[in-house]
Formats: C-alpha cells, sequence, structure tokens
C-alpha cells in the first residue's frame, strides 16, 4: 500500500481512538449542544456517510481509472500527496445525500464499527493500487481541486478531524 495513504489511514485510527474515548464521546450523543447544529451522534453518521459514498464511488471509478491508465489514457503525475485543510475556511453545507437523516439511534458503538467497517473496505479497495495510480488518478470533486487518491484518502481523515475538533468545542462551551 502506498505509504501516505497508509500512514493516513493509521492517523485516523488514532483519532478516532482519541475522540470516542472522551468524556463528550461518552454522553449523551444525541444531545444538541446548539439546537441549530448537529448532535455528536449525528456528526459521527455524517461523517459514516461522506465515508461510504466515496468508497461506493470508488468501487467503480478505480477499477475503470485503472484500465484508462493501463491504456495509455493518463499520464504519470508528480508524486504529491498534499492536501491543504479545506475546512479551514467558512462553513460549508452538507449537500442533502450527506445530512444526517437518521431513521433510528445508533449507539456510539454501533457507530464506530459502521466507520470502521467503510473504513476497511475503502482501504482494501486502495492497498493494491501502485504508487503511480495512487498519485495520477483523480477524484472528479472539484471542492477538494480534484483530488488524486492520495489525497482523497487525507480528506476524509481532515473533514472527520474537523467536525470532531468542532464537536468538542461547542460541546466544552
Amino acid at each position: 500500500m502506498n505509504h501516505e495513504i497508509e500512514k493516513t489511514f493509521n492517523e485516523l485510527e488514532a483519532l478516532r481512538d482519541h475522540y470516542f474515548k472522551t468524556a463528550e464521546f461518552n454522553g449523551d450523543i444525541y444531545k444538541r449542544a446548539e439546537p441549530d447544529k448537529w448532535s455528536i451522534g449525528e456528526v459521527i453518521y455524517h461523517c459514516y456517510l461522506l465515508l461510504r459514498l466515496t468508497r461506493q464511488f470508488s468501487q467503480v471509478y478505480l477499477p475503470a481509472a485503472r484500465l484508462f491508465i493501463k491504456a495509455g489514457g493518463i499520464k504519470a503525475a508528480e508524486q504529491n500527496g498534499y492536501m491543504h485543510n479545506i475546512y479551514a475556511g467558512p462553513t460549508m453545507k452538507a449537500p442533502k445525500i450527506l445530512e444526517p437523516k437518521m431513521d433510528r439511534r445508533y449507539s456510539k458503538g454501533e457507530l464506530r464499527l459502521m466507520l470502521e467497517a467503510e473504513t476497511e473496505k475503502l482501504e482494501k479497495m486502495v492497498m493494491d493500487l501502485t504508487d503511480r495510480e495512487a498519485y495520477t488518478i483523480r477524484y472528479p470533486d472539484p471542492v477538494p481541486n480534484w483530488p488524486n487518491v492520495v489525497q482523497m484518502i487525507k480528506v476524509g481523515y481532515i473533514h472527520e478531524k474537523h467536525h470532531y475538533n468542532v464537536l468538542m468545542e461547542r460541546e466544552r462551551r
């Protein structure tokens, strides 16, 4: 597996380990600190939805992109895995498909398992990519500026970290 992708998955696991042990994540995860802001449970579910969407899209997109590269349709890109924090600026509204409209309240444990299952599936998809493929294949997403696979995995980490940081700040007021 590409070393930057592997490192990012490890950092994501450490991030979750840290936050899921906090007092805030071990209380009422569906209590909203502010009426118009998502609860901890809703944020975790939102992160799960983005991860699942990324995985579902990748399931179709990555094999096709790999074939295109092998056919010589895409030139090799420089090995740039840098990803700036696209969430550092003004708040972005989540697309409707990623809004946490929950049909039931999952426990914290269930939410963690859902995140981990999707992460594992995505990890398996990218594990066999060559470095050339990982840095050359670009996702058609203009928000993070058409990221390559390495950068897209980092976007997922940055996204989750951003939400957890915002939650903690809100919960500790």
